[in-house]
């Protein structure tokens, strides 16, 4: 029973996760037997220097991508052998989606925007508009419904997008990279709206290179060379902003053709 519990309270589980990608000459490995738990409520960032392959596990996690090899279990269901219906059925009551580039529809209104995952879920129209203005007046950008992505300030893109990723409810925010575009100012603000989600239950899971975005997570796991190479745990101790310290970004790394992430064949 004990065993039971434990594996439900599991919102992502991978094992000896690998990532291979291949063309005619060169075999790359992004991902080497990466096996990483996350709890349900759990806030978790993933650091590393450019090129690690964070954003590739990211992609693995959010069902944008398979792995080579290894398996991933998403709520306790093992997902490597699902078709794409079953992956996008999965993802659109679970997963929300933050990313660097805001990713908006540029011909879309904010409230279009937010709505999308809405009518992909099949939400009746009087539902989709309660629920619009809740998250447009949380996120402060209610004043904004009918503008387009290019009126707005990139603070304002990255609250529609971050709007657009909870407003169907779901279960896990993967972010990628959410202040990356963002000055100081609106980074923070940015950063403690996916505290607050966290709080009220939300499990995050970030990629970032900041130090101090890193500082509001419970755990941080750094990836080098597409390994798991050290995990940290502690929370409520910002780390240095990049302004007064240095993040994982500034670390100097450099690709090398070896055994352990290329094979020229």
């Amino acid at each position: 029973m004990e065993g039971l519990l434990k594996k439900i309270k599991l919102m992502i589980k991978t094992n000896s996760i690998q990532k291979v990608f291949r063309t005619e000459e060169v075999e790359t490995w992004a991902l080497h037997n990466v096996s990483l738990e996350v709890k349900e409520g759990e806030f978790v960032a993933i650091m590393g220097p450019s090129g690690c392959g964070k954003s590739t596990l990211l992609n693995i996690l959010g069902l944008l991508d398979n792995p080579t090899n290894g398996t991933y279990e998403l709520l306790g269901t093992n997902v490597e052998e699902f078709n794409e219906d079953r992956r996008t059925e999965l993802r659109k009551g679970v997963i929300g989606f933050v990313f660097q580039s805001f990713n908006l529809i540029e011909e879309l209104s904010v409230y279009e925007n937010i709505e999308l995952p809405l009518l992909y879920m099949g939400v009746p129209k009087a539902e989709r508009k309660q629920r619009i203005q809740e998250v447009m007046k949380r996120m402060d950008i209610a004043h904004r419904e009918k503008h387009f992505p290019k009126q707005l300030s990139g603070g304002q893109q990255q609250r529609v997008a971050i709007a657009r990723a909870v407003v169907g409810g779901p279960k896990l925010i993967l972010a990628d990279e959410p202040t990356g575009n963002l000055d100081s100012k609106n980074g923070h603000e940015v950063m403690t709206l996916l505290s607050q989600l966290h709080k009220e239950g939300c499990t995050v899971v970030m990629v970032t290179h900041s130090r101090h975005d890193a500082g509001y997570a419970d755990r941080i796991v750094n990836l080098f060379d597409g390994q798991v190479v050290e995990e940290m745990h502690f929370k409520g101790e910002l780390l240095p902003d990049n302004s007064k310290g240095r993040s994982l970004k500034d670390e100097p790394h450099k690709e090398k053709a070896n055994p352990t992430n290329v094979k020229r064949k």
